[in-house]
């Protein structure tokens, strides 16, 4: 929230603007994160061309296909680059005609209009707290799951065995 003693509508909007921009950020990272992930995961675990196929052409093969997962890996990484600046546009102009609305209410107020005004904000204020509130959690959410994509990533060489019985052991234990 703003650091004011009593939030304005203009500073809980431009803090929406800011949360909506952050989350949208972490989504374009984890999404980003993953992507990479899965893609260097199936170039890790692409098989071996077959003996049948001759030395030179599973050499071929084998390039072929290490410079298609570069051509993926970098487009993403550039379409990952692109959406965050044009995040940040949007963001921006959104910051300018949310400055530019309040710069006009200012200068409309008159006598008679500024307490019209005061109590429209007064009025407009518990909901654009609540959108506030709900841009924190997404924005926190957002920010969790990138957090996540990304320690998956780094945790992803370590295996983890879960052990299960065997549908005769549950039987048997069923019936004693």
């Amino acid at each position: 929230m703003t650091t004011a003693t009593t939030p304005t509508l203009q500073g809980i909007a431009l803090d929406v603007v800011a949360r909506y921009n952050t989350a949208g950020k972490h989504l374009v990272g984890a999404w980003s994160t993953g992507t990479l992930r899965l893609v260097n995961g199936a170039a890790a675990r692409a098989p071996a061309a077959p003996a049948f196929i001759g030395e030179k052409l599973g050499q071929q093969l084998s390039d072929a296909n290490r410079a298609f997962n570069g051509f993926v890996v970098n487009a993403v990484k550039k379409n990952a680059e692109q959406t965050v600046k044009l995040m940040d546009l949007v963001a921006d102009r959104a910051t300018k005609n949310i400055d530019a609305l309040a710069a006009a209410a200012e200068r409309v107020q008159n006598e008679r209009a500024a307490p019209l005004v005061k109590a429209w904000n007064n009025a407009q204020l518990p909901m654009a707290q609540i959108s506030l509130r709900i841009a924190d959690a997404i924005a926190s959410g957002a920010e969790k799951l990138e957090a996540r994509v990304a320690g998956a990533a780094e945790s992803s060489g370590a295996a983890t065995t879960v052990h299960v019985k065997s549908p005769r052991a549950r039987a048997a234990g069923r019936k004693a």
